[in-house]
């Protein structure tokens, strides 16, 4: 049986940004707990809401998935400054983040016709733990067609 293709485009997004500079192979899919202190930097990728935009000719639907990548980070405040540097670890993991899922607006599949750069949250800190962690949410909307009586098709 074939994966609907928003599995598809999941596994796609997930791809590209695994191997960053910054988070590496540290990738997950729909992460629940939170991400292990001293496993970051690191990315989760999960589903958002997948609604059907309109109905091009009978039986050919147009659909907007998506797709949220959390960034995780953590580093040591600079205690020179009292800066915290995690909003700069954040921003430069979103540079990265962004230039890989933007490298092929199709995300290498045939039935994607767009990717579409959404909202990044504003940045949830926290002092808990051995060091300050950051998170951020980023979206991208990816555009894709599919079958009106088969979401695989």
């Amino acid at each position: 049986m074939a994966d609907a293709r928003a599995e598809q485009i999941l596994a796609a997004v997930k791809t590209a940004v695994t191997g960053l500079s910054t988070t590496g192979a540290r990738v997950q899919r729909g992460q629940i707990y939170a991400h292990e202190e001293t496993k970051l930097p690191a990315l989760a990728v999960s589903m958002g809401a997948d609604v059907p935009n309109e109905e091009l000719q009978t039986g050919i639907l147009d659909w907007e998935l998506t797709v949220r990548i959390e960034a995780a980070a953590n580093v040591e405040t600079d205690y020179v400054t009292q800066d915290s540097l995690i909003d700069q670890a954040l921003n430069q993991i979103r540079k990265e983040v962004h230039a890989a899922v933007m490298a092929d607006h199709t995300q290498g599949l045939a039935f994607v016709i767009d990717t579409i750069p959404g909202p990044a949250a504003e940045p949830t800190l926290s002092g808990e733990g051995a060091q300050p962690i950051g998170l951020q949410v980023l979206e991208y909307r990816i555009l894709y067609r599919a079958s009106r009586a088969d979401i695989s098709a």
